[in-house]
């Protein structure tokens, strides 16, 4: 009966590694945008600025990532002194960007609350309704990518497309519109693996 097991054992192990190539096929995508706004007017005798960003950058797994907002207000005073007025900083729960087949770019309207952060600590702020819209100022750039690994009995083949354009349009905070400019960056990935 022993013996038997072990004879099974051997066809089962035999029938393993004469079975055809196996292939697992996966992909990894991400998107990435980041779209700044500055501002500055004179007030008092110093000129005062607001640096606006928003930014989706993907999770590391490729899904979308979260919304988020970066408001910097300083003052720069007629002698040249450079003095931080606020800096906020936050990120949605939720919302997602609409991406289009030229790249374009729209973020509907998204609750982002802000904290106000110092070298100690950060504390809430307010909570904001933040929208956007962009377009390519120019022609997409694309680089594809392909490479082969080995190990063991197992190849990989890697195939990965990167997509990137500059854009200019509106970022819209509480009703005040703003003229931005930033970039997305879109990438696919594809991974095949075959064992013998």
């Amino acid at each position: 009966m022993r013996r038997f097991a072990v004879a099974f054992l051997v066809v089962a192990i035999g029938l393993l590694f004469t079975v055809g190539p196996v292939a697992a096929d996966t992909s990894a995508n991400g998107t990435n945008f980041s779209s700044s706004s500055s501002s500055c007017s004179t007030s008092g005798g110093r000129q005062v600025c607001t640096d606006t960003n928003l930014s989706v950058f993907a999770n590391e797994d490729g899904s979308d990532g979260q919304p988020c907002l970066g408001v910097f207000k300083y003052s720069i005073s007629s002698n040249g002194r450079f003095s931080v007025i606020s800096d906020e900083f936050g990120c949605a729960s939720g919302g997602t960007l609409a991406v289009g087949d030229d790249l374009s770019v729209v973020l509907g309207d998204t609750q982002i609350p802000l904290e106000t952060c110092n070298k100690q600590t950060c504390t809430p702020s307010r909570t904001v309704t933040v929208s956007a819209s962009d377009s390519p100022t120019g022609p997409i750039s694309t680089t594809t990518t392909r490479s082969t690994t080995k190990s063991g009995g197992c190849t990989t083949k890697t195939t990965t497309t990167d997509r990137f354009v500059e854009l200019a349009g509106t970022l819209t905070i509480d009703g005040t519109e703003l003229d931005e400019t930033g970039f997305i960056d879109v990438l696919t990935g594809t991974e095949v693996t075959r064992c013998h």
